[in-house]
């Protein structure tokens, strides 16, 4: 199991941090190498919607499923991501400070085939470098 926290300070209040949080236009600039985002089930950010991230990343093309599974609407949202070779855990929490945000994304997951075990831990410090 591969697991890793990053956190930013956002330089806007808590409500406009989480309208382009849970708008799906604006995943893309969420998350690198995500090209878009498709609704399949409820609008994002509620318990029990399904999307599809389609990400590209180095001329490959792969599609994951993102399931809603906890929502405190403002402050916390979990999702549980599968793919053919990826499944993960990723909780976004939000705190409103001085009228800025905090937001931290914890990711606990594990590959499905022996390659994507080997090369996850290495993404941990990639990732861990990038905020």
């Amino acid at each position: 199991m591969t697991k890793f926290k990053v956190g930013i300070i956002i330089n806007k209040p808590t409500e406009i941090v989480v309208k382009a949080l849970m708008n799906p236009n604006n995943f893309h600039y969420w998350q690198t190498d995500l090209e878009r985002f498709e609704i399949i089930k409820l609008k994002p950010g509620m318990v029990s919607s399904i999307g599809h991230l389609h990400y590209s990343q180095k001329g490959h093309s792969y599609i994951l499923e993102d399931k809603m599974i906890y929502c405190e609407p403002g402050k916390k949202y979990v999702s549980q991501v599968t793919g053919d070779v990826i499944e993960a855990q990723v909780a976004t929490t939000l705190n409103s400070i001085d009228n800025k945000t905090e937001m931290s994304i914890s990711w606990s997951g594990k590959g499905k085939n022996i390659l994507t075990k080997l090369l996850l831990p290495l993404s941990r410090k990639k990732n861990d470098r990038a905020i």
